[in-house]
């Protein structure tokens, strides 16, 4: 569905990283703002390729389209499971296009090139698309004041 989009390591597209700052604070606006959007992907952009780790989808001109991250910890709670996927944003336009599952598919790719046997997620808004990529539910909570479900993936 999408031939002409390349997913790549963040840490390879640094020009990358101030549109998806950008990005990131016009959808979560929380109290950190864009400051700590930028500085949470410059740490995605991890150039020793490990946890934390960033991936950004690609249009052909190189403007992302879409991110996911791989890092160690959720919350305190659940500290004893790791690496977590977190950052998955998919440009509004282009989603329920089948580009959350293609940066999902890429994240599992890449805990198992890093020599993980499982990976977990916390959402409040991607329970189906998680459900449809084979993850499963792990436990269910309050984070931040949301209800969220916590899955996770045999890799």
């Amino acid at each position: 569905m999408f031939p002409d989009i390349s997913i790549r390591p963040l840490r390879d597209c640094p020009t990358a990283l101030a549109p998806l700052a950008a990005a990131f604070g016009a959808e979560w606006p929380g109290p950190g703002g864009p400051g700590a959007a930028a500085a949470d992907l410059a740490a995605y952009a991890n150039p020793e390729g490990r946890i934390p780790v960033g991936i950004v989808a690609l249009d052909p001109s190189g403007a992302p389209l879409g991110s996911a991250a791989l890092k160690a910890a959720l919350t305190p709670e659940f500290a004893h499971l790791t690496p977590w996927a977190s950052a998955g944003w998919v440009e509004p336009s282009l989603r329920r296009q089948g580009l959350g599952a293609l940066l999902v598919r890429a994240l599992e790719a890449e805990a198992r090139r890093l020599g993980f046997a499982h990976l977990y997620c916390a959402t409040s808004t991607a329970s189906t698309l998680l459900e449809r990529e084979g993850w499963t539910e792990h436990a269910q909570t309050v984070h931040d004041g949301h209800q969220i479900r916590i899955f996770q993936r045999a890799l």
